[in-house]
């Protein structure tokens, strides 16, 4: 019996339709999905995309049929003539079978001897410093000056790159592997918005969105600093260095109305795991393979205990509270108040487990203060406390958690 009642009967059509894609997203390859048989169970399959990757439940109806032995997977979801993807479930007398990916849990990395000075040997991190900075921040948004002409530009690109350079200084020196998707304040992607602006017009037409030139030139600007740039550092993530772990660091803002930079009040934090996707992001034909093979992959379980013990270690340095939101754009998934599933672009296409950090509101007081005060050593006094610089504290909070995760799984007594 489904559990998802769709209608599979296929029709004919004159003229094939182009499939119905995410912004500058690629035709969907199911093939991809061909070594996944048989190697996840119906029982599994439905926990995970009730428990995370849908919104409510009953979303993806339209695209998925889930039935007793298999999952139906609509090829396109715009053209039921183009039939099925037909993905088999493991059956419980049935055998495990390993599950392709590049990525390594702990369990399957060599064991850590006690008390090693090299916690993270092994371990292979990719660090996405978000956004872009220097002259390319107008392209981006991510800028602001507050408090008149002395104070310091507020640029998150630049900021999140000297946090990544931190991290990656001190993560070898734990012995992982380290690479940075960007090494300098300028974009991976070689297009730019005026190359994107016929597929801007295209992908407004196929939305039925009237393509005036102003929204046709705002889209190309969204299509370079986001989907292009972004998806370039895909390419590198999984086709160069294929990690075990992607740290996507970002600083959050408070909205301000009128389009103005103000100060706001609230200062927190939150991580995102990738899930709780809407129906509209699951009928994207390429969005829903990228989630499947993220199910399929088993990334969830991972990312969550990752990301349950690095929130703690982070809140620890940054003594921030929780950031929160109204259950439609993202999800809660345990008792962590920290912790948010939340479908983005890099937490979707890097196929490995993926941190993405939203700490320090950059519009609060005492952000924008610290932000002023730069990378200085050692501490000084914010608020009437001693602190480290705030690149550092970010960088530290996230170091102190994998140590500790990663300690306590693959820790292991010395033979005698």
């Amino acid at each position: 019996m489904a559990l998802f009642l769709a209608d599979p009967v296929q029709c004919d059509t004159e003229v094939p339709r182009a499939p119905h894609l995410a912004r500058l997203g690629r035709i969907p390859d199911w093939s991809l999905l061909d070594g996944y048989q048989e190697t996840m169970t119906r029982e599994e399959f439905v926990y995970l995309l009730r428990h995370c990757y849908a919104r409510q439940f009953a979303d993806p109806s339209s695209v998925l049929m889930i039935q007793t032995d298999r999952v139906l997977i609509r090829k396109q979801s715009n053209a039921p003539e183009m039939g099925w993807y037909d993905l088999r479930f493991r059956s419980s007398s049935q055998h495990h079978v390993p599950t392709p990916r590049y990525w390594r849990s702990p369990l399957e990395m060599p064991d850590l001897p006690t008390n090693s000075t090299t916690p993270l040997s092994g371990l292979r991190i990719v660090i996405d410093p978000g956004h872009i900075g220097g002259k390319w921040v107008t392209w981006d948004d991510r800028h602001f000056r507050l408090g008149g002409p002395d104070t310091i530009e507020v640029r998150e690109g630049e900021m999140t790159l000297i946090v990544a350079q931190i991290l990656r200084h001190d993560l070898t020196l734990l012995g992982a592997t380290v690479q940075l998707t960007r090494e300098e304040n300028r974009p991976v992607t070689e297009a730019r918005p005026e190359t994107l602006m016929n597929e801007a017009r295209t992908y407004l037409l196929e939305r039925r969105q009237i393509s005036s030139p102003g929204l046709i030139q705002k889209t190309a600007k969204a299509m370079f600093a986001i989907s292009s740039e972004i998806r370039a550092r895909g390419d590198l993530v999984n086709g160069t260095f294929r990690p075990d772990l992607a740290l996507c660091l970002h600083f959050d803002a408070s909205p301000w109305p009128g389009g103005r930079p103000v100060f706001r009040s609230p200062n927190h934090l939150h991580l995102l795991v990738n899930g709780c996707y809407s129906p509209g992001e699951m009928a994207e034909d390429d969005t829903r393979l990228e989630m499947m093979l993220r199910i399929m992959q088993r990334i969830y379980p991972e990312e969550l205990r990752l990301a349950d013990t690095v929130s703690r270690t982070i809140q620890m340095e940054t003594r921030l509270p929780p950031a929160s939101y109204d259950g439609q754009t993202a999800r809660k998934v345990n008792d962590n108040e920290y912790i948010w599933a939340r479908n983005l672009l890099a937490n979707r296409i890097f196929l490995c487990p993926v941190l993405f950090f939203e700490p320090f509101c950059m519009n609060h007081r005492e952000t924008f203060a610290r932000v002023q005060e730069g990378a200085y050593d050692g501490l000084r006094e914010i608020n009437g406390v001693y602190r480290k610089n705030i690149y550092q504290e970010y960088a530290d909070g996230i170091t102190a958690g994998l140590v500790r995760y990663y300690r306590a799984h693959r820790q292991r007594s010395e033979t005698p």
